[in-house]
């Protein structure tokens, strides 16, 4: 059955029992023209849409990685603020073909992400359109806090990061070849947002980060020019770059420095630190240095010079 044939009544009501639960702070839950809430301190929001085609390979990403992906990006803008997930608002926009039970599998996986870091799906839209299909997720949190924020970098501050970075863009050329690579592959369809590890940082002390969502070189230079510095990062060369890694990548012509560098899709942290902070009890890796400057990265990827690039949208 399509969404078209079930109609938009049904498919709200089949949403709502995927998504509607209990909360204490709902004063108005869903059902009703917006919830209301009463959080328990400063409240983070983002909000962020994937769109078929762009953000995922419509004939061989499975329904629930869309969901899954849904939710991924934006719990990891609230990672990056060093915030607590609450709510989620889901504006859907999909075709009337669209089968229903496909995007019912995405809707539970959107759920199940959104449920393990604590999160609820409390409301949203629902709309057919001729497409793409476009999933929106509005992402709200509170912060036990000061924020971590992207212009708080100090010169003398160590940059660390968190997170694996190039794994995804490996995996989508992956998909696109249809190479059997199970853990690039995993990696870009079920992409894992560092929440908890976010918190941690905040509490630890950092005060400055950014999700590394559109590439290691792109969001760096994000972080030093809302910052005012220079950075200068070095990657080191991964653990996950085999042998057998490297045949594949030369069989496919591709290079991994230059998707640890500008591939995007990683979810990964960047975060400054003053020196005395040691992060690497929290599985933070140091990878360079702030200095005084105007916004300037210079990186290397196991000391080769990569561009300072990632994914922008139109380009």
């Amino acid at each position: 059955m399509t969404v078209g044939e079930a109609g938009e009544l049904l498919v709200i009501h089949q949403l709502r029992g995927i998504f509607d639960a209990p909360r204490a702070d709902l004063l108005v839950a869903n059902g009703d023209d917006a919830v209301v809430w009463q959080p328990d301190g400063p409240v983070a929001a983002t909000i962020d849409s994937i769109v078929a085609g762009v953000d995922w390979l419509e004939d061989r990403t499975p329904p629930a990685a869309i969901g899954h992906r849904a939710a991924a990006v934006n719990l990891s803008d609230l990672a990056a603020m060093g915030a607590r997930p609450r709510l989620l608002l889901l504006a859907l926009e999909v075709p009337p073909e669209q089968d229903l039970a496909a995007l019912l599998a995405a809707a539970r996986a959107l759920k199940a992400l959104a449920d393990r870091h604590g999160a609820t799906v409390v409301g949203g839209d629902l709309g057919f359109s001729p497409g793409p299909a476009r999933w929106t997720v509005t992402a709200l949190g509170t912060l036990p806090g000061e924020p971590m924020r992207r212009d708080r970098v100090q010169p003398g501050d160590v940059i660390w990061l968190a997170g694996a970075v190039g794994l995804a863009a490996l995996g989508l050329a992956a998909l696109r070849a249809g190479d059997d690579q199970p853990q690039f592959i995993a990696a870009h369809l079920w992409p894992q947002p560092l929440v908890a590890l976010g918190l941690q940082l905040r509490n630890a002390g950092v005060r400055a980060a950014i999700d590394v969502s559109d590439g290691l070189g792109l969001d760096a230079q994000r972080l030093a020019q809302a910052s005012g510095i220079d950075m200068h990062l070095n990657l080191p060369r991964p653990d996950w770059v085999s042998p057998e890694t490297e045949q594949w990548l030369r069989s496919r012509d591709l290079d991994w420095r230059l998707a640890c560098a500008a591939g995007g899709d990683d979810y990964a942290l960047l975060c400054a630190a003053p020196p005395h902070l040691d992060l690497t009890p929290l599985g933070a890796r140091p990878i360079g240095h702030a200095r005084t400057g105007t916004g300037l990265v210079h990186l290397t990827v196991d000391g080769v010079a990569c561009p300072v690039d990632g994914f922008r949208h139109g380009r």
